[in-house]
């Protein structure tokens, strides 16, 4: 029996004139702000090559790590064989930890360093990304300020296309939507 209640009675529901369009403006406004969203996530994670040698590089220097030229024909080989401005390690033959990186087409050269280099260099990435994100909320947030000091881009429903009473009051459209 209450199947029967629950499916007996359906109410037929009218929204108000101008708000499916609100509605749809709403979901446009929803949609273009998602996939501006998603632009600048790929803008700042993807990279070239070139941009993250120019990033990486300097950073390796100040770090302490000795830049090495390849100067021949053969030594350039051996860099190109290395997996470009990726870091890795090996441990010499006093125990301790040697760290590397190669960069063969930028400055077509190996990075060398020691733990005190890396951990230099570690302190310095994560400064670096830290400063990144403050830069990024800074810009989210001003870009917020700057959409709350222009307001709603389309205004409430019912106050017509143009905004607030500049239609006046009308039979049709504009105004506040009275309708006499």
């Amino acid at each position: 029996m209450s199947a029967r209640i629950a499916s007996s009675r359906f109410e037929h529901v009218v929204a108000p004139a101008g708000f499916a369009l609100a509605l749809i403006r709403t979901a446009f406004l929803l949609i273009a702000m998602a996939c501006a969203g998603c632009a600048t996530v790929n803008q700042l994670g993807a990279s070239s090559p070139t941009d993250q040698a120019q990033k990486i590089d300097p950073m390796l220097s100040a770090a302490g790590f000795k830049q090495l030229p390849a100067s021949t024909p053969e030594q350039m080989q051996r860099l190109k064989s290395l997996p470009p401005l990726k870091l890795g390690y090996y441990v010499d033959d006093n125990g301790g930890a040697s760290y590397w990186l190669a960069d063969p087409d930028n400055c077509r050269c190996l990075f060398h360093g020691d733990e005190v280099a890396y951990q230099q260099y570690e302190n310095m990435k994560l400064e670096s990304q830290m400063a990144d994100q403050q830069q990024r909320a800074y810009e989210a947030q001003t870009r917020q300020q700057q959409q709350m000091m222009m307001g709603p881009p389309f205004g409430p429903p019912g106050f017509g296309q143009s905004g607030f009473g500049q239609s006046g009051f009308g039979i049709s459209g504009g105004g506040f939507g009275f309708s006499f």
